[in-house]
């Protein structure tokens, strides 16, 4: 039983690991410098401004203004508590984990436990007896051995509670088996297996743990009587699966969709395991849902070249229509293939190979075309729905976001349906918010903020200003509290709390020293000249002081009280 992770361990986990290979896993990056760029998986952008530097663990989006170290990471990516993030960090680099005994398991523990041993019977039962009709529906299907290593593809047998009667013996809780959506409790007790009878597809999250699983009807069982079951069936929504956020196929996949910078979504997961059996491995497919606007801004984060297969027929023009408002929520343009009615992406490539599937892929058409045809099609001679049609235009028009193609939007609506630009454009304009440096702009600072700014990013000069005894001229309240944290903190203070803390302007600034992007800059000189200037702009405001009571004794003709005062004004301007 896992307990608390020790702290010293915890940093030794984090000196040890790869902030830039863990992010890799969920961002496209490019080199720039001494950090690398991408973007951000935490809001939609067209320009990459979420920036990670390897040398320094430290990532931070310079749009959105999230930032952290690669726990941080991988507890907001992979929505996990800070324990299992730890763990599953030291996991992927094989640190060991030394921990106290006797503390809680964190929730998701137990439900990666049960799914791996799940995945592990599934894989066995196909290679076995019970196997043979999935091993034989897969040779019908083209499905090559080496595929089924590859994707991990299982059998689970009938028998009603085989796996539940396994996953026993292995020593795990059943409780747990339903929770990750594996067996049923049965109304008369005792449990069930969800998947009886059909070929298995593990679902990976990014990671690379097994969250769930897709299960098919094998031809010739129960789906040929008169009330079949549902031919695929997926895993329940868990603490581990989200089915509207995640695609199949992603972590095999991402490496040739950087290569080729496009990802290629098919329908089903034969579709995908096809696809990539001919060698367009940049393939994914979503999971028995129409593709949601979560799902494409995970592969947004890969490419921005995103192309949906569809088939070619009246209801796949529809369909590629009805994307399109789902791909520009995303902030994609977004393609459609059409395949010849009567194919899928399997059948296809079975039949007429790689080269001329690619052909067909290089044919895509941008969705907007789908999508004005098909208003145009539906409403051509009725005004009064042709006005629905320059409605809807300008509601999807509100989520563009680059002027380029919200021009080529609002030019073929316009076209197509009948109506003036300008009253497209009109309807779609919304009221912008302020940019958040706006509303986050603090007055004050000046050397403050500089010297706020250089603690954070050097803790070693912590020591130096404290012994400056600085402080206590400070004027800004924010700039002197946070300076007082970090003075008394040192190098233990965590730092990504802290920023979280700053104003968003300062929070981007100290950001980029965080980041190591100014290597050259001389930090001893910087602190020496805030200092100096926090110590001279003291010593004007002293000056200022004594002038104004010079002044006033002057005017009630109090000699003594402007002797000594005229005394103390000239040793002030003298140092």
């Amino acid at each position: 039983m896992a307990g608390r992770i020790d702290e010293n361990a915890i940093r030794d986990i984090r000196d040890r690991s790869n902030l830039f290979e863990v992010v890799s896993d969920a961002v496209s990056l490019r080199r720039r410098g001494r950090s690398a760029v991408g973007l951000c998986p935490f809001h939609t952008e067209k320009t990459p401004s979420f920036t990670v530097s390897e040398e320094r663990g430290f990532f931070h989006c310079f749009g959105c203004g999230e930032h952290g170290d690669i726990f941080t990471f991988v507890m907001k990516t992979q929505a996990l508590p800070f324990p299992e993030a730890v763990r599953a960090v030291a996991e992927r680099f094989g640190i060991p984990v030394p921990e106290d005994t006797g503390g809680p398991r964190t929730p998701a523990e137990p439900l990666v436990a049960v799914n791996a041993a799940a995945q592990a019977f599934f894989r066995g039962a196909l290679r076995g007896p019970a196997g043979a009709r999935a091993r034989a529906y897969l040779t019908e299907r083209a499905v090559a051995p080496e595929s089924v290593e590859r994707f991990a593809l299982g059998f689970a047998p009938g028998g009603g509670d085989t796996l539940a009667r396994h996953l026993r013996t292995q020593g795990l809780r059943l409780d747990d088996a339903v929770t990750a959506g594996l067996v049923m409790r049965r109304d008369s007790g005792g449990f069930l297996d969800r998947f009886r009878e059909r070929l298995i597809f593990p679902i990976a999250d990014a990671m690379g743990r097994v969250v769930a699983f897709g299960g098919r009807i094998l031809p010739g069982g129960p789906e040929s009587t008169d009330n079949p079951p549902p031919k695929y069936l997926n895993s329940p929504e868990s603490p581990l699966f989200h089915k509207g956020r995640m695609v199949y196929g992603l972590g095999l996949a991402r490496e040739a969709i950087r290569k080729r910078n496009r990802v290629i979504v098919v329908e089903g997961y034969l579709d995908v395991i096809a696809l990539a059996q001919a060698g367009i491995e940049e393939v994914v497919a979503p999971l028995g849902t129409a593709l949601t606007a979560d799902q494409l801004r995970v592969l947004r984060r890969f490419s921005e070249s995103v192309l949906a297969c569809f088939d070619g027929d009246t209801a796949g023009r529809r369909a590629a229509a009805r994307s399109f408002p789902i791909f520009i929520e995303a902030g994609l343009w977004g393609r459609g293939a059409f395949l010849p009615s009567g194919d899928d992406p399997d059948t296809y490539v079975r039949t007429h190979g790689r080269d001329a599937l690619e052909t067909l892929l290089g044919a895509a058409v941008p969705l907007v075309d789908a999508y004005i045809a098909e208003l145009a099609g539906a409403q051509r001679d009725a005004v009064g729905r042709r006005a629905d049609a320059a409605r809807e235009v300008a509601r999807v028009l509100r989520a563009v976001r680059t002027p380029f193609e919200r021009d080529v939007l609002v030019r073929l609506a316009a076209e197509r349906l009948g109506v003036r630009e300008e009253a497209l454009r009109s309807e779609g304009t919304s009221t912008a918010t302020a940019p958040a440096d706006a509303r986050d702009a603090t007055p004050g600072g000046g050397p403050e903020e500089l010297l706020v700014e250089l603690l954070v990013a050097e803790p070693g000069l912590a020591a130096r200003v404290r012994a400056e005894n600085i402080l206590g001229d400070f004027e800004h309240p924010t700039w002197r509290s946070t300076a007082e944290r970090l003075v008394a903190g040192g190098a233990t203070l965590d730092r990504s709390e802290l920023l979280q803390s700053l104003p968003r302007t300062l929070r981007d600034r100290v950001a980029r020293r965080l980041l190591g992007e100014n290597p050259d800059e001389d930090h001893d000189r910087m602190v020496a000249d805030c200092i100096a200037a926090i110590r001279s702009r003291r010593a004007r405001s002293q000056r200022g002081r004594l002038l104004e009571e010079l002044r006033a004794a002057q005017a009630r003709g109090d000699l003594v009280a402007e002797r000594q005062l005229t005394r103390h004004l000239t040793e002030k301007t003298r140092t």
